[in-house]
């Protein structure tokens, strides 16, 4: 069909990686076969119009959207198993080329990651020859076969299209599809750019009615089922206006009839209720006047709760008050204590230096009074003295006590006499030579440097006057020393300047006279202790005395020096001890008045913390006594009070009145809850979250359940009146329903007579007369007929057996109960069938057609139908699927494809190499998608192209159908083709 301006065309299909193929390119606008191995791809290639010509955009519910059939299992592909087919990869594309009065355009599809079994869309008004270069390179390899787009993707092929025209729409929105595939505006190009299928309107009754018959065209063979559904759809797009589509809700029927029939025996229920709702009444009234009993125990309690909250903490100051006074007692104490204990110690300090300088003055005095017997000598040659004073007391008591030691001991003495006599010989000459001595002769200036180096140098005597040279001498070692202020330096020695001492040479002799006695006395003693034994125990004994009191005068010597000093530090230590003392007994006496005040605090403080402690033990014990109610009445839990009691009217006598008041006012609510639950288990009360079974409902739920409870009592009357008119408007709806169930019966019935009208003349083969035959339900004209029998115009319900014969019928009607009871046009009409006579016969036949006979009549039927639904005028030129063609008899294709032309659509079908060759003759052109393979691909699970155009058979030797842009392939490899036919 050259086009026109009314002209609606499909040109070219192109699957691009999808399919099981790589590339394949085929035109579609003439008739065609598709010819290829089993099980190649051939029905994926005429299938996958149905993405094109439906405004969807993914392959969920992909049953109902496109009815992909497995033949091979009898069943339809799944939606992920068709959705891998035609989009297994990031490549697949598919593209159809189509024309119409606007032009040339290309819808694209594309698989979209966006969501799951998603696909969208590319519109670009532009023929395919301007996109081919964006899926497909062709030549570029050896057997010119060409090899896959580097870098193919959506988005490089969006940017390329958007190049080409500012007119490129993107979109999945199937409202939006809908109105470009199936826009008849032919007097707006922008409009009409992309249709493909121009409706009458764009009524979604004529949409759904258009998409049956789209898959119709791909099952020419269809059963009769299928093509009742494509009647049934179109009777109801024949409708005038959509409020008559044939669309009766039994179950929402039965279902209003049931909930009023539910109400009025509500309504019933409630009335005989109504004196228990009386006695229910009385009881709230008492309940609300003695409600304030709550009020009172919730002051009660708030008052309680701060009186308790405020005796802790007064209780806690008191106990804190008491705390910091008890530790400021304790400290004063711990002062007192301390203060106590130092005056015990410095009493004991006083009387240790009192016996310290008691001793100390009595070794002072016995001491000195010893000294006293050594008139004139040092404390060194004192303790000289005693030493050898002691040591021969102990000679001698060793040799009183032992002989031999007698014997040692007067050889001693002896020796001692002896060495005393020649001592007093030399100190009674050196007397007589004390003039002749050196300080005597010699110059002060002589004398004094030699006086300082020893004084014996200048006391020593020649016994005669010193010669010249002597003296001389002596001046010339003098000379050496060199006198400097109170010193003599010797070289570098220093030697101090000393006063001369004379010695006292008579009192020496004196003294060794005594000491020679002593010993004498001795001697003699050991000699007469030799001739008298019986005495000599006497003399041991006053000789151990002696030896004693020698021992104790050294130790009174050798204590004398620190018995002066302890004697000051004791008096000392008695005047400080004594001082301090006197400051700590004051101190004392101040703490100790402070400690008496600190105890009176403690006192009142003690005082006040038991007066805390009682009055909060007494919140206490009111306390449990309020829970012990609380739990007891447990709806007091929510009990409130404007304001709370003060402490002072908080008593248990207060307590115990407004606990008689609230055992009353639990007898009257537990009396209105038994009512209650008596009205919810009845229906009466609606009770959704079951609030009143709790065991103790909150004052809330049960006000608001009486509240709502006596709204249904007072709107009784209402309710009754307004279910009257309900029942009546549902009376009327059954009268609305029995005239649409009549109506849909004889709207069917003219629609059957119109398709025979149209029908008169056609001949299709041998068939001179054609009718068709729209089957209805038996069961859906027993009801039509019933429904005239009953009486909707009545304020009653109608009578049970009407609702039970109509249930009767859905249990019947409706095989598959999960889908609702909806009573629709698909539902009533189940089935077409075909009345058929020859020319020779009388009569019509209702005998079964061949299969091609069969399609014919259906390409018949199903052309009138599309023509209801498409716009008064156009021309088509669409592809009709007729899969397998080897099953439509030879002799039959000439009016086939004739028929087909003249209606405008193109067969294109489908078969193997085993097809009759004289059916591929008859079609006259042919497609072989499986003898060429790529080794470029995109996938290499999908290597076979196809491209170029078809090949065909040429009458009287004038037309040959292959494409020139692909002729060199078969150059090449094919073989001289017989005469008359053209490759």
């Amino acid at each position: 069909m050259s086009p026109d301006q009314f002209g609606f065309r499909i040109r070219r299909l192109v699957l691009v990686d999808s399919a099981g193929f790589c590339y394949v390119e085929i035109p579609v606008d003439e008739h065609a076969v598709i010819l290829g191995t089993g099980n190649l791809g051939k029905s994926s290639l005429l299938n996958s119009l149905r993405l094109f010509l439906l405004p969807e955009g993914n392959f969920r519910n992909s049953r109902k959207k496109f009815s992909f059939r497995n033949a091979s299992a009898g069943s339809f592909y799944s939606n992920e198993e068709s959705y891998q087919h035609y989009f297994p990869g990031q490549y697949s594309f598919l593209v159809m080329e189509a024309e119409n009065p606007a032009g040339v355009h290309c819808q694209i599809l594309y698989r979209d990651r966006s969501s799951d079994l998603s696909y969208g869309r590319m519109f670009v008004p532009a023929p395919y020859e301007d996109l081919r270069p964006l899926f497909w390179t062709a030549g570029g390899d050896e057997d010119g076969v060409g090899h896959a787009v580097s870098g193919l993707s959506v988005s490089k092929v969006a940017e390329a299209i958007k190049k080409l025209s500012r007119n490129v729409v993107v979109t999945s929105d199937p409202n939006k599809l809908k109105t470009m595939l199936y826009s008849s505006d032919l007097m707006s190009p922008d409009a009409v750019r992309y249709s493909v299928l121009p409706l009458a309107d764009g009524d979604e009754r004529k949409v759904q009615s258009l998409r049956t018959l789209i898959l119709l065209l791909f099952e020419m063979k269809a059963d009769d089922r299928a093509m009742a559904d494509a009647v049934a759809s179109i009777i109801e797009a024949d409708k005038k206006f959509a409020d008559d589509a044939f669309d009766f809700d039994i179950d929402q029927f039965l279902l209003r009839h049931e909930e009023l029939k539910s109400q009025d025996e509500r309504l019933t229920r409630i009335e005989k209720e109504r004196p228990r709702f009386d006695k229910l009444n009385q009881s709230y009234l008492r309940h609300q006047t003695m409600a304030n009993s709550q009020g009172e125990f919730a002051a009660f309690r708030d008052g309680l709760g701060v009186a308790l909250a405020q005796s802790r903490e007064s209780h806690q100051r008191a106990n804190n008050a008491r705390a910091d006074i008890r530790e400021t007692a304790r400290h004063s104490e711990r002062q007192v204590k301390g203060l106590e204990d130092q005056l015990k110690e410095l009493n004991g300090e006083i009387r240790t230096h009192t016996r310290n300088l008691t001793k100390a003055e009595d070794d002072q005095r016995r001491g000195e009074l010893m000294m006293a017997r050594y008139a004139g000598m040092g404390h060194d040659d004192i303790r000289s003295i005693l030493t050898e004073e002691l040591e021969a007391s102990e000679s001698q008591l060793r040799a009183l006590q032992n002989a031999a030691q007698a014997q040692v001991q007067k050889q001693r003495l002896n020796d001692q006499i002896s060495a005393i006599d020649r001592r007093l010989k030399q100190l009674i000459d050196r007397q007589q030579r004390q003039k002749w001595q050196l300080h005597r002769q010699l110059d002060e200036s002589v004398v004094a440097p030699l006086q300082a180096l020893d004084s014996r140098l200048v006391l020593a005597s020649p016994g005669q006057a010193l010669d010249d040279r002597t003296t001389a001498t002596i001046q010339a070692f003098a000379e050496l020393f060199t006198p400097a202020n109170e010193v003599f330096e010797w070289f570098d020695t220093e030697f101090n300047r000393l006063p001369l001492h004379q010695e006292d040479l008579e009192a020496q002799r004196q003294k060794c006279s005594d000491e020679r006695r002593e010993l004498q006395r001795r001697l003699e003693e050991l000699v007469e202790s030799d001739n008298e034994a019986l005495d000599r125990p006497r003399k041991i004994a006053d000789t151990e005395q002696e030896v004693t009191a020698a021992k104790q005068d050294l130790e009174l010597l050798e204590r004398l020096p620190a018995a002066r000093i302890n004697s000051q530090d004791a008096d000392a230590g008695i005047r400080d001890c004594e001082k301090v003392k006197a400051e700590t007994e004051g101190a004392l006496a101040l703490e100790r008045a402070r400690l008496e005040a600190v105890q009176e605090k403690l006192a009142q403080a003690d005082a006040e913390l038991r007066r805390a402690t009682e009055r909060e033990n007494e919140f206490i014990q009111l306390n449990k006594t309020v829970g012990s109610l609380q739990h007891r009445i447990p709806v007091l839990a929510a009990a409130t009070a404007p304001a709370a009691l003060p402490p002072e009217a908080l008593t248990l006598v207060a307590l115990d009145d407004i606990a008689r008041q609230l055992d009353e006012l639990t007898e009257l609510r537990q009396s209105i809850l038994n009512h209650l639950r008596h009205f919810e288990r009845e229906g009466t009360l609606e009770d959704r979250e079951a609030q009143l079974q709790h065991d103790s409902p909150a004052a809330e739920v049960i006000r608001e359940s009486f509240q709502r409870l006596a709204q249904v009592f007072s709107e009784l009357t209402e309710q009754e009146q307004l279910l009257r008119g309900q029942i009546t408007a549902h009376n009327e709806t059954v009268a609305s329903y029995r005239q649409a169930l009549k109506a849909n019966s004889e709207h069917i019935r003219r629609f059957e007579s119109q398709l025979n009208g149209e029908l008169e003349g056609v001949t299709i083969n041998d068939l001179v007369e054609i009718r068709v035959d729209i089957h209805t339900d038996p069961k859906f004209r027993n009801l039509v007929e019933e429904s005239e029998a009953i009486d909707p115009y009545s304020d009653r319900l109608q009578s049970d057996a009407f609702y039970d014969r109509l249930r009767v019928f859905v249990a019947e009607f409706f095989s598959d109960q999960s889908q609702g009871y909806r009573l629709t046009m698909d539902k009533v009409i189940t089935g077409v069938s075909y009345r058929t006579r020859k020319q020779d016969s009388t009569g019509l036949d209702t005998k079964g057609q061949s299969t091609s006979t069969t399609a014919l009549i259906n390409l018949e039927l199903v052309h009138r139908l599309l023509r209801r639904v498409l716009y008064p005028g156009v021309h088509l030129s669409f592809p009709m699927v007729l899969d397998e063609l080897a099953s439509v008899d030879v002799s039959q294709m000439p009016a086939l494809l004739d028929r087909l032309k003249g209606q405008g659509f193109n067969l294109f079908s489908a078969a193997t190499h085993s097809a009759s060759p004289e059916v591929i003759y008859q079609v006259g052109r042919h497609l072989e998608v499986g003898q060429m393979r790529t080794s470029r691909p995109y996938d290499s699970r999908r290597t076979l192209v196809f491209w170029g155009g078809a090949e065909g058979f040429a009458r009287n030797g004038t037309q040959s159908w292959l494409d020139q842009s692909q002729s060199s392939l078969w150059d090449s490899t094919r073989e001289p083709e017989p005469a008359g036919e053209n490759p």
